[in-house]
């Protein structure tokens, strides 16, 4: 299935679920809306891996190098006889294209041992080194090109062919030598002369720059360059290689599944189709070999391990039962203890009912008695009344 096909099939498919989504299911419409864009946006698997652009460049340029070639053996006598200058520039071009070439078809090999685990993850971290070096890039042209651009302004030497800072060409690896901590023609930056008109007397004048600015410069750029941004891209390369070294196994399975599954999808429709019946009928269920001469073997492991098993389990138990009894003895210690201090706050309880029940009884004990005093005094003069 082509990569257009299969657009089309998810296209559908989409189309398909969304007609089937409620209205108040907001989420799951906006995701299938969000997989539709991914899906009309999405270009071919081919040309979204690296590797194959690389094949593709590395083709090429063996194609190029191979007119060229031919074209110096078989068409060059003629030229070589009319122009032998046009020759001799065109044979070096083709010489330097095909080291070029030759460089590229070796680094082709790190494509297919990426698959093994010992060297698999290093080909991760050099693909990673490439988006460091990218990052690293802009923050050393901003420094790069102004430097360049001083020491040019003030060490120029036109005069002076094949010095350190003959032209715009020899001050730029001048300036990327000092970088490295090379050789960069301190000695002659000291000891350059310039020469100058004096306007009030129509005269030469030999002009030296200060040692002190040459030291400046010399400084500022071996400490921005050689000790900051040297240092800052080597901690982006450890970041990097810590990041993909750590996961070595899992790198090394992932590149495994990239590269079968690039095959299969550039498989023929025969072969591919040969292919799945092959697994289908061989591989499904998996068939492996036996032989009853390694059940001994498998024996012997097996009692260890059982062995293993039950020691570990004897041992789980008994650390149970320890701490079961501990958990027992704490947890009756303090249910005594809630129930002595339950049975004092009782004991204290019945007291005090006592105590109020005592002054209960002497205070109905005394009501009792004025009660009856009350009413012999009531009774009393009555009865004289009712005698007079």
């Amino acid at each position: 299935m082509t990569h257009s096909r299969y657009k089309e099939w998810r296209s559908k498919q989409i189309e398909r679920d969304l007609q089937y989504v409620p209205e108040k299911l907001t989420e799951e419409k906006d995701y299938l809306l969000n997989q539709a864009e991914l899906v009309r946006n999405s270009g071919s698997p081919y040309r979204q891996d690296p590797w194959n652009v690389f094949d593709w460049i590395g083709y090429v340029a063996m194609f190029i190098t191979s007119i060229c070639v031919l074209t110096c053996l078989y068409g060059g006598l003629q030229l070589q006889r009319t122009n032998l200058k046009a020759y001799t520039y065109f044979a070096l071009w083709t010489s330097r294209l095909m080291c070029i070439t030759i460089i590229i078809v070796w680094f082709k090999l790190f494509k297919y041992v990426r698959v093994y685990s010992f060297l698999g993850p290093f080909v991760v971290i050099l693909v990673n080194t490439i988006h460091d070096i990218m990052k690293i890039c802009f923050v050393f042209v901003v420094f790069f090109v102004p430097t360049v651009a001083v020491f040019y302004h003030f060490y120029n030497n036109p005069d002076a062919e094949g010095q350190y800072f003959a032209g715009v060409r020899e001050t730029i690896f001048t300036v990327f030598r000092m970088l490295l901590v090379d050789d960069y023609g301190y000695e002659d930056m000291v000891d350059m002369e310039v020469e100058v008109i004096d306007p009030k007397t129509n005269t030469i004048v030999t002009l030296k720059p200060e040692v002190s600015w040459t030291d400046f410069l010399v400084s500022y750029w071996l400490l921005m360059g050689a000790i900051i941004i040297l240092n800052l891209f080597i901690a982006l390369m450890s970041d990097t290689f810590q990041r993909v070294f750590d996961n070595a196994a899992e790198v090394a399975l992932l590149e495994r599944a990239t590269i079968i599954c690039n095959i299969e999808n550039n498989l023929p429709g025969n072969k591919k189709r040969a292919f799945l019946r092959y697994l289908k009928e061989k591989c499904a269920p998996l068939e492996a070999y036996y032989d009853d001469d390694d059940e001994d073997e498998d024996d012997d492991d097996v009692k260890k391990f059982t062995e293993q098993t039950f020691e570990l389990v004897k041992t789980v138990q008994s650390d149970l039962q320890d701490w079961k009894s501990d958990v027992l003895t704490e947890v009756k210690s303090a249910v005594t203890e809630q129930v002595t201090s339950q049975q004092r706050e009782i004991g204290k309880l019945q007291e005090t009912v006592r105590h109020l029940t005592r002054v209960l009884e002497a205070q109905t004990g005394f009501k009792r008695g004025v009660g009856r005093s009350e009413k012999r005094s009531r009774s009393g003069p009555r009865s004289g009344e009712d005698k007079r």
